[in-house]
């Protein structure tokens, strides 16, 4: 059985450019699956295999904890480069003395 995407049909002037983006992405998807296809099938087993040796939760909360350790110092990083930043400026870059109309 071959498969042949049709990737030379012309786009309809009435969509938009986002959508022709995709559906463009979509035909070389196709394109490229049909000419690799021990490629995908490797990837789609590989990605299987993964789902079922290791529980969603566990990689779940692997994430999380990598992104919880590398928030705090991030977060601790900005803060002090912000206020390096108002303490070595001399002249506010905003007015500290609020007019009412």
């Amino acid at each position: 059985m071959e498969i042949s995407p049709n990737i030379t049909s012309r786009p309809k002037a009435d969509r938009g450019s986002a959508e022709l983006r995709l559906e463009h992405r979509l035909h070389e998807f196709k394109a490229d699956m049909a000419e690799r296809p021990f490629l995908y099938a490797g990837i789609a087993f590989v990605a299987g295999f993964i789902a079922n040796t290791y529980p969603a939760r566990i990689l779940f909360l692997v994430v999380a904890r990598l992104v919880s350790w590398f928030a705090a110092p991030a977060i601790l990083f900005m803060g002090v480069m912000k206020l390096s930043n108002l303490l070595s400026s001399s002249t506010p870059d905003e007015p500290t003395i609020l007019r009412r109309p």
